[in-house]
C-alpha cells in the first residue's frame, strides 16, 4: 500500500506510471476512491458505443452486401427537393 497526503488544494501526486495518461476517478464510498486508466468517450459519440447502434450498423453492412454502389446525381437531386 502506497500513502499520499492530499494537499491543501485537494490534489494528490500519482506514481510515475500514470503520468500523461487519463485517469477516471470514481468515488465508491464515503472515503474510498477508484483510480482507473482508461480511454474515455466524449458525449456526443457515447450513441456510437450502445447496443442499438452496432445492431444498424450489421444491418447496413448486411444489406451493402447485398446492394451494388450506383453513383448519385446531384443535381438531380437538388432539383428534385427545390418544388
Amino acid at each position: 500500500m502506497d500513502v499520499r497526503k492530499v494537499s491543501s488544494k485537494s490534489q494528490i501526486t500519482l506514481p510515475k506510471e500514470f503520468a500523461g495518461k487519463l485517469v477516471s476517478v470514481e468515488r465508491l464510498s464515503e472515503g474510498v476512491l477508484q483510480i482507473k486508466t482508461g480511454e474515455f468517450i466524449p458525449d456526443s459519440e457515447k450513441i456510437l458505443h450502445t447496443e442499438k447502434f452496432s445492431k444498424k450498423l450489421k444491418e447496413f453492412d448486411t444489406w451493402m452486401k447485398k446492394h451494388d454502389l450506383q453513383e448519385t446525381d446531384v443535381d438531380k437531386m437538388v432539383q428534385g427537393n427545390k418544388s
